[in-house]
């Protein structure tokens, strides 16, 4: 949220002093290109990970803390240790979601720090896939401009 405020102030300091609109905008599309790009290299670590970790059974634990950041993760059960997950929980549905009543499959990091359910797998599957198709996009848009 302070970004966005920051960003606001920035702008307006820039149409006071009389900088063109075009170079605005093309700081905007660049910003967006920035982000894009971090959150393509940062699915690309964690698809790295993901590839070198080993397929276990496990069972859903319980909802708590992340030991890294300040969400909330799903924590699994495999052989007697608890693992968080390594992306926060889905705050809805989450009896739907988050079943202990019958074992499922994730992925163990090699240093065995944190798994990656079935819907860590889907959220960087898509998002590479959405990331990337959308650089490409914007890549052919702009050689056409």
């Amino acid at each position: 949220m302070e970004i966005l405020l920051i960003l606001a102030v920035i702008v307006v300091l820039c149409l006071v002093l009389g900088v063109p609109k075009i170079y605005l905008v093309g700081a905007a599309i660049a910003l967006i290109g920035l982000a894009y790009a971090a959150t393509i290299i940062m699915l690309s670590v964690f698809f790295v990970i993901m590839i070198t970790s080993r397929k276990r059974e496990a069972v859903f634990s319980h909802i708590d803390k992340s030991p890294r950041s300040r969400f909330n993760v799903a924590w699994y059960k495999i052989d007697g240790e608890v693992y968080p997950n390594i992306f926060p929980e889905e705050g809805f549905m989450q009896d739907k979601f988050y079943r202990s009543d019958k074992p499922c499959h994730v992925l163990l990091s090699r240093n065995k720090k944190f798994v990656f359910d079935k819907f860590s797998f889907t959220t960087c599957t898509l998002g590479f896939i959405l990331g990337v198709g959308t650089v490409i996009a914007a890549a052919v848009i702009i050689t056409k401009l």
